[in-house]
C-alpha cells in the first residue's frame, strides 16, 4: 500500500527576493502612478541602476507571476458584492446621522432595502390613449387592484391549494 503525497502550494512569493518583493508591492499598491524605476527605487535598489534593475524585474518570469498573483489578490478585495455595496451604504448612512444630518441619510436608507431585498419598485405601465373612458377606468380599477394585491401580498386561500383544486 502507498501512501499518497499531499503537495504543498507554492505561492509565486516564495520564489522572489525580499526586494523583488518590495517592488511588486510598490508597483501593485501604487498603480498607475508610478514607473518601474521608481519602483526599484523604492525597493532599495541603487539610484545608479534602478532604470535598468525596473526593466530587467519586468522580464524575470517570477516577478511577473507574482504581480499577475498579487494584481488578482488586491482586485478582488475590491469587487463589488451585495454584502459590500449594504455595508458601504450603511456606513455613509451612519455617518451623515452622526454628522446631525439624519434626512440626508435617507437615499442610503433606500439603498440598503432595495438591496437587501426588503421592497422593490414597481412601474405599472399601460397605453390608455386607445381606450374609451369605460376601458380606462376598468384598467385603472385594475391596476390599483394589482397594487393593493402586491402591498398586501396574495391572500391566503390563493396561496393554499385544496388537493380537490387540481
Amino acid at each position: 500500500m502507498t501512501q499518497e503525497v499531499v503537495k504543498k502550494k507554492v505561492l509565486p512569493i516564495d520564489a522572489l527576493t525580499e526586494m523583488q518583493r518590495r517592488f511588486v508591492d510598490y508597483l501593485v499598491y501604487n498603480q498607475g502612478r508610478t514607473t518601474y524605476t521608481d519602483a526599484a527605487l523604492h525597493a532599495g535598489y541603487s539610484p545608479k541602476r534602478a532604470n535598468v534593475e525596473g526593466s530587467e524585474l519586468m522580464d524575470n518570469e517570477k516577478v511577473i507571476k507574482y504581480l499577475r498573483y498579487k494584481l488578482n489578490e488586491v482586485n478582488r478585495s475590491y469587487t463589488v458584492t451585495k454584502n459590500n455595496f449594504i455595508l458601504r451604504q450603511q456606513k455613509l448612512s451612519k455617518a451623515l446621522e452622526e454628522a446631525g444630518k439624519p434626512e440626508k441619510s435617507l437615499g442610503f436608507e433606500n439603498l440598503i432595502g432595495k438591496a437587501s431585498g426588503l421592497y422593490i419598485d414597481t412601474h405599472l405601465h399601460a397605453n390608455l390613449s386607445d381606450l374609451s373612458k369605460s376601458e380606462k377606468l376598468d384598467e385603472i380599477k385594475r391596476l390599483k387592484a394589482l397594487q393593493v394585491e402586491r402591498i398586501e401580498g396574495i391572500s391566503s386561500t390563493k396561496l393554499i391549494k385544496k388537493p380537490s383544486d387540481k
